[in-house]
Parts: structure tokens; C-alpha cells; sequence
């Protein structure tokens, strides 16, 4: 039951990040800032490869995977519960 409602929770989560639903709209910083980037929060039980997968279905989710990690200064591909992920779209 608890595995449940722990996917229910992840795919609600990467529904509303697609959908803007709980996401924030910011302005790019530095390369472009024109560009709206998304904002997401880390979900527990979540991982890179998910967010990438959720984020764009149609594209290598290791180069997705990667953007991730250059994005928010990660080091290696470790994320936990409530850290705040940003991505360029």
C-alpha cells in the first residue's frame, strides 16, 4: 500500500511539473534570459532519471540526465526530498 501511494505521489508530482501545476515559471539567470526555465521540487523516492523521463519522453533521458546535473551544480546524480530543481525547456 505504501509503494502506492508513493508512485501516486511521483506521478501526481511529474503530471503537475508537466503541467505547471506546482511549478514556477523563472527567468534564466544567465545564459538566456529570455527563457523560462522549469522549477520542481524533489519528491521523495524521486530520481534524475524519472524527472528526466517525465520531462521530455521523446529525448535521450541521459542527455536530459546531464542538463539536470549542469543546471543545478549537482555533484554526481544524487537529489533528495525537497531540494528545488531548475531546467531549461
Amino acid at each position: 500500500m505504501r509503494r502506492f501511494v508513493i508512485a501516486l505521489a511521483l506521478v501526481g508530482a511529474l503530471l503537475g511539473a508537466l503541467l505547471g501545476v506546482g511549478a514556477s515559471a523563472v527567468k534564466a539567470g544567465q545564459r538566456h534570459p529570455s527563457r523560462p526555465i522549469w522549477s520542481h521540487v524533489v519528491a521523495p523516492g524521486e530520481t534524475l532519471w524519472q524527472l528526466a523521463r517525465s520531462a521530455a519522453p521523446s529525448q535521450d533521458p541521459r542527455r536530459i540526465v546531464d542538463r539536470l546535473i549542469s543546471a543545478n551544480h549537482l555533484h554526481g546524480g544524487s537529489i533528495f526530498p525537497g531540494q528545488r530543481l531548475v531546467l531549461p525547456r
